[in-house]
């Protein structure tokens, strides 16, 4: 892929949770039907969450901005969501404080704009300069992909993103992704920094990319209901954490193991996918765990 500005040792677990977010962009399943995914990474700065987010913003499919606003959805975004093979999937933005750290008045109708889309899906947008009314008989869906630093999550006290993402129900329509690297990782970029040499060891070529398969039309999978029960005790922690009982996240984790068996070219979810999610569930919380692959 392109984008190589800077250096992008082992995040593997970076890659893989954001193809699989985008790949729930082109299935559905019998419950929430045509409903991608949606993402939040979260780490200190200089952790490698803008590089491994530009990795992938070449993609037709995702609008990709350094900051975005209902006006910007209305306008630039809503006009390529119609019709039953939309342009545009994803709004990917590098870091939501961009758009976000702004007095309450602005943030909340945004975050609520986002919310919608992100989940019910968009019936219409008001904003100071324009209301409009979507076209077409179903709600527009779009999944959301972002980042901001741990400082930036918690500033702000009572009026924090984080609790202004909790308070309108966002927070628990994104997956939180936080992590923070190990001694050795660290060590590895600062090599690759300081020594010329150590590119061609170091380098992007190290990471596994994912392509993403985009059908005509969205691959159905069904549930069986055997087969998710390892993913509820990791609904139920992330549903804690948002002050929410987990039941979104429930929804969101199977769409993530279907989204893996899509990549495999499996037409039916097996552990091997499931596995895959209970995997990278190990970063799906607010601890900040090592990242140690």
């Amino acid at each position: 892929m392109k984008g190589k500005t800077k250096p992008a040792i082992e995040i593997q677990p970076l890659i893989d949770i954001i193809s699989l977010t985008l790949q729930t962009g082109f299935l559905e399943d019998g419950l929430s039907g045509y409903s991608p995914a949606s993402l939040l990474l979260i780490a200190k700065p200089e952790s490698g969450k803008t590089t491994a987010i530009k990795e992938f913003r070449h993609l037709p499919f995702i609008y990709y901005t350094d900051e975005i606003t209902s006006k910007v959805i209305l306008e630039k975004i809503l006009p390529f969501t119609q019709g039953e093979r939309p342009q545009k999937r994803f709004i990917m933005i590098p870091d939501i404080l961009n758009s976000i750290e702004k007095q309450t008045y602005t943030r909340l109708p945004l975050i609520n704009t986002l919310k919608s889309l992100t989940d019910e899906g968009l019936t219409k947008v008001e904003t100071p300069f324009k209301y409009h009314e979507t076209l077409g008989k179903n709600p527009v869906k779009l999944g959301f992909i972002s980042a901001i630093t741990q400082k930036g999550l918690h500033a702000g006290g009572q009026y924090s993103v984080k609790n202004d993402l909790k308070r309108v129900g966002f927070m628990s329509r994104l997956t939180p992704f936080s992590y923070r690297y190990p001694i050795n990782k660290i060590a590895k970029i600062l090599n690759y920094i300081k020594d010329e040499d150590a590119k061609g060891k170091y380098d992007n070529k190290q990471i596994k990319t994912i392509k993403i398969k985009t059908p005509a039309k969205l691959k159905r999978y069904t549930r069986k209901g055997e087969i998710f029960e390892p993913l509820i005790e990791i609904s139920k922690y992330l549903g804690e954490q948002s002050d929410a009982y987990g039941l979104r996240s429930q929804q969101r984790l199977q769409k993530l193991a279907m989204a893996n068996a899509m990549i495999n070219d499996r037409d039916e979810v097996t552990e091997e996918d499931v596995n895959k999610i209970v995997e990278l569930s190990e970063y799906m919380n607010l601890e900040f765990n090592l990242l140690r692959w």
